[in-house]
């Protein structure tokens, strides 16, 4: 049974005018696997707004939220009680801080955790990695988003510049390395998008990032690519409507390989075992 915040999201995909809907297809996955799982509970770590609390809810899911900024525990709590659900399900925390989410710790284990937005910023990661596996029952499932360092090489500007150099090149000295920086220079927008001041989000290889995650205690490791690019970045000014078409088209591509350079991002899925002794 398709929910009348399902259909919104599908009878809005087309409309340029609201942004590209890439969590639609993260969530689209997520809600997959979480039928075919038969979860009952999930959290949404990094919950926000909580623009997704109707989709769960609306699926079955007995939802609860954990976020670090104020305004937006206060936000979600108000979009859980419209929805007549438990406000008090969403709290404030730092995922890598367990201490600062004691009181969520009775509504735990949960079969499922949602975590969009948030590994690329939290300040230590393999910490808030090993606290979200204690956050779901052994057995449980994770969905974690990461930035796709790999995107890099097809939008041909600094973050192009910057991997190749600082990856792909790194062990290239002396001349050489000088003589691959004027070559790149040259052929690339490397000063494009302008570098910010300031916290740098961090990106994340999908061809090497299942050893973070198994060193965190996570088994069943898979990588899901989303939010397709039909060409770089900088040519969707030249028609945004038929950039985005292109880009909807290519979600779900049944490739095994496009989507690891062509995609912005991915969900990293993966299981605490069923039997796990925590460190």
């Amino acid at each position: 049974m398709i929910t009348s915040h399902e259909r919104h999201e599908y009878d809005t995909l087309p409309d340029p005018g609201i942004g590209y809907p890439a969590n639609h297809f993260a969530f689209q996955h997520i809600l997959n696997v979480l039928a075919e799982e038969g979860a009952n509970s999930v959290l949404e770590v990094g919950i926000g707004s909580g623009n997704a609390i109707p989709l769960l809810a609306g699926a079955g899911l007995d939802v609860a939220g954990l976020e670090i900024d104020d305004d937006m525990v206060k936000a979600s709590r108000e979009r859980m009680s419209d929805l007549g659900l438990d406000p008090e399900a969403v709290v404030w925390g730092d995922v890598s801080d367990a201490a600062s989410y004691v009181t969520l710790r009775p509504r735990a284990p949960f079969d499922a955790l949602i975590a969009l937005g948030v590994l690329p910023h939290v300040h230590q990661e393999r910490a808030s990695l090993r606290n979200m596996r204690a956050l779901v029952r052994p057995g449980g499932v994770v969905f974690v988003e990461c930035r796709n360092s790999l995107f890099s090489l097809v939008t041909f500007n600094r973050f192009t510049y910057e991997f190749l150099m600082d990856e792909v090149f790194a062990d290239t000295a002396g001349s050489v390395r000088e003589g691959l920086d004027a070559f790149l220079r040259e052929r690339l927008a490397h000063d494009m998008p302008p570098a910010g001041e300031g916290h740098r989000p961090r990106f994340h290889n999908p061809l090497s990032v299942a050893p973070l995650f198994a060193d965190a205690g996570f088994v069943d490791i898979a990588i899901h690519p989303f939010h397709y690019h039909p060409a770089p970045p900088s040519l969707e000014k030249q028609d945004p409507d038929a950039f985005r078409q292109g880009s909807l088209a290519m979600e779900n591509e049944p490739s095994d390989w496009r989507g690891l350079l062509l995609c912005s991002a991915f969900l990293v899925q993966a299981r605490r075992p069923h039997q796990f002794n925590d460190l």
